[in-house]
């Protein structure tokens, strides 16, 4: 349980980012906007409890940076089936920032 909630945690976080996105497309202050925007409040704050309970369990210098970058990429991913652009520039980062999760959290057992 100490590790599931990390992606789980991860995943409710960018599907608040992608139901604000939703929300975004629609007219301000019409029903479909209104609703939008509460499920985007109602799933942060879920995404807000599991992260507080996952700061009990992880030092905050590993579990930020490692949901973060878990939010990235699913958000990466739906930018695409969405349509967006994904640049060379982006993949990189993406690289390179899973290579620096993978130094942070001492996987490699780097001295």
């Amino acid at each position: 349980m100490k590790y599931i909630l990390i992606p789980i945690g991860a995943m409710v976080s960018a599907l608040t980012q992608i139901l604000l996105k939703k929300t975004s497309l629609f007219q301000n202050w019409t029903r479909e906007w209104l609703l939008f925007l509460f499920l985007s409040c109602f799933i942060y704050g879920i995404s807000f409890f599991i992260y507080l309970y996952l700061l009990r369990m992880h030092p905050i210098s590993k579990i930020y940076p490692t949901m973060t970058l878990i939010v990235i990429i699913i958000i990466t991913i739906y930018g695409f089936f969405i349509g967006e652009k994904i640049s060379v520039q982006h993949m990189l980062g993406l690289i390179l920032g899973g290579g620096a999760i993978y130094l942070l959290l001492g996987v490699g057992n780097i001295p």
